[in-house]
Formats: structure tokens, sequence, C-alpha cells
């Protein structure tokens, strides 16, 4: 897949996890889209760097590598939140005011990495 690829696969994954969630459709397809549009992220800025990425764990590290001085936690936060709508896919375990919330950090998320995965490939924003 290539990183323009990639990048149009997170923003369909971001418009259909918003679709889901609010038009009323399957709560766990959506959180589960969007968690692939939160990974996908991940997985770009990885081969960007160069930085291994493999499963789970290599996503938890590139956000890790992401945390900065100014905001340290603040990926690796992001990617907690994210890891939890994947994990509510197969569990169901978010009452709804969690579930909102991990989907509000994982979108915001989403959409601060995407302008830096364009910038660092060359791309202009949209």
């Amino acid at each position: 897949m290539t990183l323009d690829d990639r990048l149009q696969t997170i923003e369909e994954f971001v418009k259909r996890s918003d679709d889901e969630f609010d038009n009323g459709g399957n709560a766990m397809v959506a959180a589960e889209i969007l968690w692939g549009a939160l990974a996908h992220c991940l997985i770009a800025l990885a081969e960007i760097n160069e930085w291994r990425c493999e499963g789970h764990q290599g996503y938890r590290e590139v956000a890790r590598r992401l945390d900065s001085a100014d905001q340290p936690g603040r990926w690796s936060s992001d990617f907690a939140a994210g890891e939890q709508l994947h994990t509510y896919f197969y569990q169901r375990n978010l009452q709804p005011g969690e579930l909102q919330s991990r989907r509000s950090a994982s979108r915001f998320a989403v959409r601060q990495l995407v302008p830096t995965i364009r910038r660092q490939i060359g791309l202009q924003n949209p």
C-alpha cells in the first residue's frame, strides 16, 4: 500500500465511522473503523520514519516515539483511546459517555496526524 493509498484509506475510514456513529449505525463497527484510521496513521508515520511497526505493540511504540517533551504522553494516551475502541468492537465494554470520549480523542488524533503525514511526504493539505 502506498502512502497516498493509506491517506485515502484513513479519510474513507473516518467518513465511514462518522456515518455509522452519527446516523444510528452499528457503534461497534464505527469504533473498529475509527481504530483502523488511527492504526493507518501510525503505520504511515512508521513507514515514513523507517520505524519498525508490527501489530499493536508496534503501534504503541510509534505513539511513544511521537510523544514530545511539551506534551508527554499525548500520543500514547490517544493511542490508548483508539485501542479501547478496538476492544469495544469485540467486547462492547464501554458506556455511551466513554465511547464518545474515546471516539473524540481518536478522531482528534487522526485529524492531527493526517497533516503531519502529508507534510512529511511533501503533499499540501487539502
